[in-house]
């Protein structure tokens, strides 16, 4: 994967989830944009858009994690699930 160029707005986006995530409560968009060095401006697009995909939510100006950040953890769990599922049933079929 290293010779694909790597898109900068999706390393804000992230680098905003990692700071809400490492939060005990909701937090505003200008202490993230001063806590990860960004234009407040830019912090408030990316928290627009990560709002419309209910991956974050506005709570009195303040900002936290929304329900759609579960699904992907949710995902994985079911993924992971189903291989140990799978992998089980296929280890009962060796020692017939």
């Amino acid at each position: 994967m290293s010779s694909y160029k790597r898109i900068e707005s999706v390393k804000v986006s992230v680098a905003i989830l990692r700071f809400l995530a490492d939060q005990k409560g909701p937090v505003g968009g200008k202490e993230i944009a001063l806590a990860l060095d960004m234009p407040h401006g830019t912090v408030m697009c990316h928290l627009a858009t990560m709002e419309d995909e209910r991956l974050v939510r506005s709570i009195g100006g303040a900002w936290e994690f929304d329900m759609g950040m579960s699904f992907f953890w949710a995902k994985r769990k079911s993924m992971l699930e189903c291989r140990i599922d799978r992998d089980t049933k296929e280890l009962n079929q060796l020692e017939v």
